[in-house]
């Protein structure tokens, strides 16, 4: 799976995402996207997320990270 596969039906774009990228510079990123995206994570890995996980996803790369933590190898393109 890729990060633009994840993230992008949530953030509503077709924009290629970068690691950098986050609330600031994807309009879409606002507090609903936030619970959606930590709800398609807990989907994806198949449990939940700690609060300082939750807490940390201010970036798409951060969003990389914590799957990977979980074991699922989220590539970004």
């Amino acid at each position: 799976m890729t990060v633009d596969e994840l993230l992008q039906p949530i953030l509503n774009t077709t924009a290629t995402l970068q690691l950098t990228d986050g609330p600031e510079t994807i309009p879409n990123w606002d507090s609903l996207a936030q619970i959606n995206i930590i709800t398609a994570i807990e989907d994806a890995v198949g449990g939940e997320l700690s609060t300082a996980e939750v807490l940390s996803l201010k970036s798409v790369g951060k969003v990389v990270d914590t799957c990977r933590a979980h074991g699922l190898e989220l590539t970004a393109t």
